[in-house]
């Protein structure tokens, strides 16, 4: 994938160039033009902000800086816009962008990547990586060579958040540069290949495409990959409960294992299988598995023998299915399990994107749905999301009916009403309609539970606010008695393993009325993936890797937490939810 003449024309050119000072009507006034007070107030601001006061930020340059035209009024917008995304508000903040992109220092050329590279970085703040992408490709023909080190790595960062349906979708653009890019992200999310493998097809194609960025100073993650011996693990054991009530759970996991094992062709580790039920504590089974000498140890499932594990010595890295609600992170203990607060996080995000910050809670009243719904309630007083109402609701005609009432304000409006009835004597004919406030819907359900509830808020006049849910919402394939529309606008997270496009796991069977189980092979298959390659997220913290749970990193407590896709189901049929307005601002925040 060499460049083509073009690309490569333009890359000389900014390297070779002399800088030559722009045409006077845009050219920025010298700084010496700057009052003491603004030059003052804007250094302020800068202060506040790398302190992460991002409200003092706003304010000091609101007040003091951007009502006046000056030198440094671009460099101000700039510094406000990135200060507002770190507040959660991206109207606000593409506004700022957008008045910083209408003054006449806009037309500098180094201001335009200025622009260009603020914006991209508000983008991948509120996880728009697709977005991104596009920008700092653009950053690269028009970076300098010696300034496109940073931007390049922050590139690499962006294409290895996409998800596979992502990439798919840039593929199709046709675009020589970005395609290498993707073809080499590609290469460490076929999972078919070994490290060795790996590392053997990017020499390959860096011989091939000698010209390309990636060819010329590799991504960290290939440099880390090939400086260390005998990454892939020998011995691998697995620690779960593979009889009693968690049989069929360890079991679907052990199956996902397996399927990523054999499809590796090469290299492969040898692997036991240690039952946690043989043994009347964890510590003995943690014992049994040492003996056996392994790389890594995967398990255990249960949180309670997760809790025992943190507190014992562990001579070999454990990869626990589980995590508990403090996690500590002691030495060889790392965590990877189906937590609903990496989907919720991800759904949050995705509503951010469009400037959707405030949401009501809906929930059925299942101990499951009451502590999911505590764990939105937590995150969104983290992502300054504002809860407009919380709802919990009894599963019958008249518990979800009194439920959207309240939780749309219908309830108030009826309320009304009947006091201006009561005031004037007459009858008042109104139609009862949905609050103006709120932006979605955090539904909490299984998909039988919200074919009920989506006709309910269409009823009441909010057909245009969308329910979001965690992957506990698809838990089977929709009934066929199900009406398509009922379930529509529903927005929800789903690990990649389920989605349409997924093969990675067709060797095993598909259990069409509980896809928990499937959600647990990807689990398994990808303790297999973290297996060989827990050691370049140690090394290499900022790493990423997509895999069949969806794109997984690590925190500083050793937790992997896992992007999903977003779907939805549209004329019945599972689809992937994007290029669609799902919500009412969208159409009111500039991208």
């Amino acid at each position: 994938m060499n460049l083509n003449m073009e690309q490569q024309q333009k890359l000389t050119q900014s390297a070779t160039q002399e800088r030559t000072l722009p045409p006077s009507i845009y050219h920025p006034i010298k700084t010496t033009d700057v009052s003491n007070e603004l030059g003052e107030a804007y250094r302020s601001a800068k202060s506040f902000y790398e302190q992460g006061e991002f409200q003092q930020v706003i304010d000091t340059l609101e007040n003091e800086v951007l009502s006046t035209t000056s030198s440094i009024q671009f460099e101000a917008y700039l510094l406000a816009a990135l200060a507002t995304s770190n507040l959660d508000n991206a109207t606000e903040s593409f506004d700022f962008l957008k008045q910083a992109g209408r003054l006449t220092a806009a037309r500098h050329p180094d201001n335009q990547n200025k622009l260009k590279d603020t914006k991209a970085s508000i983008l991948e703040h509120f996880g728009n990586w697709l977005d991104a992408v596009s920008l700092r490709m653009d950053l690269t023909y028009n970076l300098p060579l010696n300034e496109g080190e940073d931007n390049q790595t922050k590139l690499w960062l962006a294409v290895q958040n996409l998800t596979q349906n992502e990439i798919d979708e840039l593929y199709q653009q046709q675009r020589p540069l970005l395609n290498g890019w993707l073809t080499i992200s590609g290469i460490l999310r076929n999972q078919s290949l070994s490290i060795e493998q790996q590392l053997t097809v990017f020499e390959n194609w860096r011989i091939e495409n000698p010209n390309h960025p990636a060819a010329l100073s590799p991504p960290q993650d290939f440099q880390i990959m090939s400086s260390i011996e005998d990454m892939a693990p020998k011995k691998i054991v697995l620690m779960l409960p593979m009889s009693g009530k968690l049989e069929r759970a360890s079991q679907a996991i052990v199956d996902g294992f397996f399927a990523t094992f054999y499809n590796q062709k090469e290299a492969r580790p040898q692997v036991s299988i240690i039952n946690v039920d043989d043994y009347s504590n964890i510590n003995d089974v943690l014992a049994a598995a040492n003996e056996k000498q392994p790389d890594v140890i995967i398990g255990p499932l249960q949180k309670n023998n997760v809790a025992q594990v943190g507190r014992l010595d562990l001579p070999y890295p454990v990869i626990a299915l589980n995590q508990l609600d403090i996690n500590l992170h002691p030495k060889n203990l790392y965590h990877f399990s189906l937590s609903a607060e990496d989907e919720i996080h991800e759904l949050i995000t995705f509503a951010k994107q469009e400037g959707a910050t405030k949401a009501a809670i809906l929930n059925i009243q299942d101990t499951w749905a009451l502590k999911q719904s505590d764990e939105f309630r937590v995150a969104a007083t983290k992502e300054n999301i504002t809860i407009t109402s919380n709802q919990s609701y009894a599963n019958t005609p008249k518990g979800r009916q009194d439920a959207i009432q309240k939780l749309l304000l219908i309830d108030e409006s009826y309320a009304r009403k009947r006091r201006i009835e009561q005031w004037t004597g007459t009858k008042v004919e109104s139609i009862a309609r949905s609050r103006e406030d709120l932006d979605y819907v955090f539904y909490v359900g299984k998909l039988n539970d919200a074919k009920q509830i989506r006709p309910l808020i269409d009823f009441y006049f909010a057909d245009k606010i969308p329910m979001l849910a965690t992957s506990t919402l698809n838990d089977s394939e929709p009934d066929k008695s199900i009406n398509p529309s009922d379930i529509e606008r529903i927005l929800f997270t789903e690990v990649p393993a389920l989605t349409p496009n997924s093969t990675t796991l067709d060797v095993l069977p598909k259990n069409q009325s509980s896809n928990i189980l499937r959600r647990l092979q990807a689990l398994g298959a990808d303790s297999y993936l973290l297996a060989n390659k827990y050691r370049l997220f140690t090394l290499l913290p900022s790493t990423k890797i997509s895999a069949n749970t969806g794109i997984i990193t690590i925190d500083e407590n050793g937790i992997f937490h896992k992007r999903p896709e977003i779907m939805t189901y549209r004329k019945g049929n599972l689809v992937y939810a994007n290029n669609h307005p799902y919500f009412q601002q969208q159409e009111n925040t500039e991208k």
